[in-house]
């Protein structure tokens, strides 16, 4: 690897993201002067592929993917990206064209990654995360992929979560919303959307604690949220919710050891992982996010957070 790579690691994401900015920040003062671009600057300044260079255009200057570096993929493209698009239309085939171009450029052998694309993609997967807690044996919630309201009614007794197999958001009226998880009991009228598409539908866990725990290689950071029966079952629908987050250094042993090994099961160099503790004291992992947030922890955590993921990319 070149002084030059080694000074110029890659950052795929938006340069107006926060969380962007904390590992520039990080990697600024490591000595390096990190690329910053994604899709919709790539879509701007233009690329070319040879037999032997992987070119973008940023701010002027040429930067060639084939030159081995260090990277970090936070996000491809920024959420509004091809919403809205018409399936079919021109637009829709030119989107296409430069996703599929720069999706190639980087899942080639010039990037050393955190995580890489390729692994990012498959760990996004909800039945892959699914799949990885049971074949480690990490407790998580009974689960059923269904389109069927009968089939819920049949293996649910008691309330459930049902929450979105692909992407949470959609375009409505000009605007990017979200689909929140919901409580629902087993004979909700809703659940006959369902046959519209497929959802992950859960068993309702009693938290008492909400867990976010931050993965990057064996290092682990835990916060907790304190809620109640009363809260929404999805925890980021209250906004004081977002800082309200403490640090936890008193979790169970557990949740720290099953982070880490689902995060290497899954290939994970870095993870935002979402975990519950009920009354009961029962452990149980929820979601894994490959690429989540974490500035929303205390302080500490977000400046370990943003640290050691510089560390990382610059040994790569």
């Amino acid at each position: 690897m070149t002084q030059a790579a080694v000074h110029r690691p890659l950052i795929v994401g938006d340069l107006d993201d926060p969380h962007v900015q904390a590992v520039r920040v990080a990697l600024t003062a490591r000595g390096a002067r990190p690329v910053i671009l994604d899709l919709e600057s790539v879509m701007t300044a233009g690329l070319s592929i040879s037999d032997d260079r992987m070119v973008l255009r940023i701010d002027g200057e040429s930067l060639d993917l084939a030159e081995r570096r260090g990277g970090w993929l936070r996000r491809m493209h920024r959420a509004p990206w091809g919403l809205g698009i018409e399936t079919g239309s021109v637009e829709a085939l030119e989107l296409g064209t430069w996703h599929s171009a720069f999706t190639w450029m980087l899942d080639g052998e010039g990037i050393s990654w955190v995580t890489s694309p390729q692994t990012l993609r498959r760990a996004e997967g909800k039945l892959e995360q699914w799949k990885a807690a049971r074949r480690l044996g990490i407790d998580y919630p009974r689960t059923l992929v269904t389109s069927s309201a009968e089939d819920v009614q049949a293996e649910f007794h008691d309330d459930v979560i049902v929450k979105p197999l692909g992407s949470g958001q959609f375009l409505q009226g000009g605007e990017v919303k979200t689909v929140y998880a919901e409580k629902m009991a087993p004979g909700d009228p809703r659940l006959s959307n369902l046959r519209e598409a497929p959802f992950i539908v859960q068993e309702l866990v009693d938290a008492q604690r909400h867990l976010r725990v931050v993965t990057v290689g064996d290092q682990v950071w835990v916060a907790a949220l304190t809620t109640s029966s009363a809260d929404p079952a999805d925890w980021r629908r209250t906004v004081a919710n977002h800082v309200a987050f403490v640090e936890a250094p008193d979790a169970i042993p557990c949740v720290a050891t099953g982070a880490t090994a689902i995060a290497d099961e899954l290939a994970l160099g870095y993870s935002s992982q979402d975990w519950v503790q009920t009354p009961e004291g029962r452990t149980v992992l929820l979601d894994v996010n490959p690429s989540g947030q974490w500035l929303f922890l205390p302080d500490a955590i977000g400046l370990g957070v943003a640290g050691a993921l510089a560390d990382r990319i610059m040994v790569k």
